[in-house]
């Protein structure tokens, strides 16, 4: 039975994935709890289009209508948990065919810095420009819910001596101020073709020419030798995630804050990456290759 929160014509849904991630369960339970007895729908998908299934399987009977949509997952300017550049424009026209999604229904990406954008890219941005109505990115590191009235971000921060570097545009802010708005107007993202899209998963082997091979080679296993810090806690996604083979075997990395933070995904080590801005933008072209 599908719930509204201040008029019984509309539906506010905020939903969270099924992520292995302690921060993230800490949101699941606290959101599935309170949902119900604040008007909210709460829903947990496992990818993008597991969540739109969800959406329209809650149109059981009379349509009514979507006010609201937050998704609560980890972000970054081109990521929001499973949605991300690559399906964006799918993700979006799709919702967009559900019955009860109109002009009004706002998407709120609830992850950290999905508002800004880094290397000419922005998940809320580029989600919207499919969309065709309200979308709302974060505009900083992201903590609270816009379901909760308890967001907000700050643009750059400190834990246990590592510096989360701010990305452009990012700010501090409380309440309505810690989201952009993006819409109808937001820039378009090109001429009219024929495509299909391809879902791939997985490490895809890319050669790097020697001298940057090595270059980004002695500036990992410089940071790594010095002592590491516990990563922060927030809902950050990763910039890049790549594996590579150090002295004691293969390793996979990620880098956050813009490359300028290198996490093991494994160990949950940080340290700072003094060079990590350099190297992600060197990077970021072979993440949109097509896989092999």
């Amino acid at each position: 039975m599908l719930r509204s929160n201040e008029d019984e014509d509309f539906v506010h849904i905020v939903a969270a994935p099924r992520d292995e991630n302690d921060i993230l369960a800490e949101n699941r339970a606290r959101l599935s709890a309170w949902a119900p007895s604040n008007g909210w729908i709460y829903l947990e998908y496992l990818d993008v289009f597991d969540l739109l299934s969800r959406i329209a399987d809650l149109q059981t009977t009379a349509v009514q209508l979507v006010a609201e949509i937050e998704i609560v997952a980890h972000g970054n300017p081109a990521v929001c948990d499973d949605l991300v550049l690559e399906n964006a424009t799918v993700g979006a026209e799709s919702l967009r065919r559900i019955a009860g999604i109109a002009d009004t229904t706002a998407v709120y990406l609830s992850g950290c810095n999905t508002g800004v954008e880094f290397n000419d890219e922005c998940i809320a941005r580029s989600f919207a420009a499919a969309y065709k109505a309200p979308v709302f990115g974060s505009r900083g590191y992201l903590a609270g819910t816009h379901a909760e009235r308890t967001e907000h971000c700050v643009a750059s921060f400190e834990l246990d001596g590592i510096v989360y570097h701010s990305y452009p545009g990012a700010i501090d802010a409380t309440g309505d101020r810690a989201w952009k708005r993006f819409g109808p107007r937001s820039r378009s993202t090109g001429g009219e073709h024929m495509q299909i899209k391809i879902a791939t998963s997985g490490f895809r082997p890319v050669n790097l020419a020697v001298t940057e091979g090595q270059e980004l080679l002695s500036a990992l296993e410089q940071v790594v030798r010095t002592k590491p810090a516990q990563s922060a806690r927030m809902r950050m996604a990763p910039d890049l995630t790549f594996a590579i083979r150090l002295a004691d075997g293969e390793h996979v990395f990620e880098l956050l804050a813009g490359g300028t933070v290198l996490r093991d995904p494994v160990t949950k080590h940080v340290w700072q990456f003094e060079r990590g801005r350099e190297i992600l933008q060197s990077l970021l072209p072979y993440r949109k290759l097509p896989a092999a």
